[in-house]
């Protein structure tokens, strides 16, 4: 896992490999980490991610709604369809946008996200 400079004033997280319980939390302490800089704006850049452990994604909601909570927004890119199904098999993929590219998933803090639970 891989935090960036930041992007005007959006995170970016680049993961890699297998997402796993113990990868997940680390996420989820860098996204903290993120919170307590009041940078609220994050993508994660799931591009280079092979799997992810259905059972942690339920770490990601918390932040999201926290995220959300503080006017905020995280953001999902890269996914293969292989992870999209995961999500979908979840029933996560109506909770997070998700975009092909981390260009459009950052362009789309400039837009209002109507939660249709399409991808982009």
């Amino acid at each position: 896992m891989f935090p960036r400079k930041p992007i005007q004033d959006i995170s970016v997280i680049d993961v890699t490999g297998d997402i796993d319980f113990r990868e997940m939390m680390r996420i989820k302490n860098t996204i903290g980490s993120l919170i307590e800089k009041e940078r609220i704006k994050v993508v994660i850049n799931l591009k280079s991610v092979d799997h992810i452990n259905y059972l942690s994604i339920g770490v990601l909601i918390e932040r999201l709604k926290l995220l959300r909570n503080l006017n905020g927004d995280l953001k999902l890119a890269g996914m293969s369809p292989f992870l999209r199904d995961i999500f979908k098999v979840v029933g996560m993929d109506r909770i997070f946008e998700e975009y092909t590219s981390l260009e459009d998933a950052i362009e789309s803090f400039d837009d209002d996200w109507e939660g249709d639970g399409t991808s982009h």
